[in-house]
């Protein structure tokens, strides 16, 4: 397919496309032929957005990423997660709030 298309960047999702192992086959791909690669959690809860965006912090990449804080969500999980200056960090006065649903560590 990419040698086909020949895109000069692809985005990547990896709950549609296998999880990071896929993602990281794809990301193989696009790097053997030169080929830019962006990850988006679009759509992901922060418990999404958090394991997605520590894969990403992993794969090293120099160019922005579409990481962002699922803030489209009335009922997502309050996390630490959140975005300074176009930058997804953890705030340490925020904690994760799991209380909604039924967890026992």
């Amino acid at each position: 397919l990419l040698d086909t298309i020949q895109p000069q960047f692809i985005i990547l999702k990896p709950s549609f496309i296998g999880g990071f192992q896929g993602s990281n086959e794809w990301i193989d791909f696009a790097e053997q032929r030169g080929i830019g690669w962006w990850i988006t959690s679009a759509l992901e809860s922060n418990v999404g957005l958090n394991a997605i965006s520590q894969f990403t912090f992993i794969k090293n990449s120099k160019l922005p990423q579409g990481l962002g804080t699922g803030s489209l969500y009335v009922n997502n999980f309050p996390s630490p997660l959140e975005v300074a200056n176009g930058t997804l960090c953890i705030n340490p006065k925020l904690t994760w709030d799991l209380s909604k649903i039924d967890v026992t560590f």
